[in-house]
C-alpha cells in the first residue's frame, strides 16, 4: 500500500502547529488506498546535524539518524505543515530534511504553510528548492492560512472551512496519485 507521511514541522512549545497537521491528517487518512501517518519533529527531537558524513553517504553512525531513515524511507509521499518565520522555514524542519538525502529521493512532495500575510508562502518557497536538492517531485497545489490567528474561536481552534477540506482532499489525491506512480519508478532507479 503506498505511504503518505504528513511532517508536522515546528517544535516550537505552543505552536499552531498540530492544529492544520492533525487537521489534515483527519481528512487525508479517509482517502482510498492509502497508509497515512502523522509525524511529529517535535517528538523525532533530532539534534542539530551531528552526522560526520554528508547524508548522500547514506553512512549514518548516530541512532536517530538511523531511526529517522527508517521513518522517511517508508514513506512513498510527504505532506509538509510548515509555519513560517523571518521568511523562511523553522530551523528543526531544514535540520530534519539536512539528515538524509536517498530516502527523501524520487517521492512527491506538497505543503501546507501558515503565518501572517503570505501564509507561509515564503517558507514554502525555500521548502522547494530543498525539495529539488533532494529530487523530489514538488506538487504545486499547497493549502495556505494566512492571518491564522484570526480565524481561531475563543477555546484557540481555528476554524477550517468546507474550501479549506475540498483543497485537502485534492491535494491528498494528487500526492498519491504521483507516490504510487513513483513508487513503482523507483524501482528502476535501484
Amino acid at each position: 500500500m503506498t505511504k503518505i507521511i504528513i511532517i508536522a514541522g515546528s517544535t516550537r512549545p505552543g505552536r499552531f502547529n498540530m492544529q492544520p497537521a492533525q487537521w489534515f491528517y483527519s481528512i487525508a487518512k479517509d482517502h482510498p488506498g492509502i497508509e497515512v501517518e502523522l509525524v511529529d519533529l517535535a517528538d523525532i527531537n533530532l539534534p542539530l546535524l551531528d552526522e560526520p558524513v554528508p547524508a548522500s553517504q547514506n553512512q549514518y553512525s548516530k541512532d536517530h539518524t538511523k531511526a529517522w531513515s527508517k521513518i522517511v524511507g517508508s514513506a512513498d509521499g510527504f505532506v509538509v505543515v510548515t509555519p513560517e518565520y523571518n521568511h523562511s522555514m523553522p530551523a528543526a524542519l531544514k535540520n530534519a530534511f539536512d539528515y538524509l538525502y536517498t530516502e527523501w529521493s524520487f517521492k512527491p512532495i506538497s505543503f501546507v504553510s501558515y503565518g501572517a500575510l503570505a501564509g507561509g508562502a515564503r517558507a514554502v518557497e525555500h521548502l522547494r528548492g530543498v525539495a529539488g536538492q533532494l529530487n523530489m517531485f514538488d506538487i504545486r497545489d499547497q493549502i495556505l492560512f494566512p492571518n491564522y490567528w484570526e480565524h481561531l474561536n475563543e477555546k484557540g481552534e481555528y476554524q477550517f472551512n468546507e474550501r479549506h477540506a475540498e483543497s485537502a482532499k485534492a491535494m491528498i489525491k494528487t500526492v498519491a496519485f504521483w507516490a504510487e506512480k513513483m513508487k513503482e519508478a523507483r524501482k528502476d532507479i535501484k
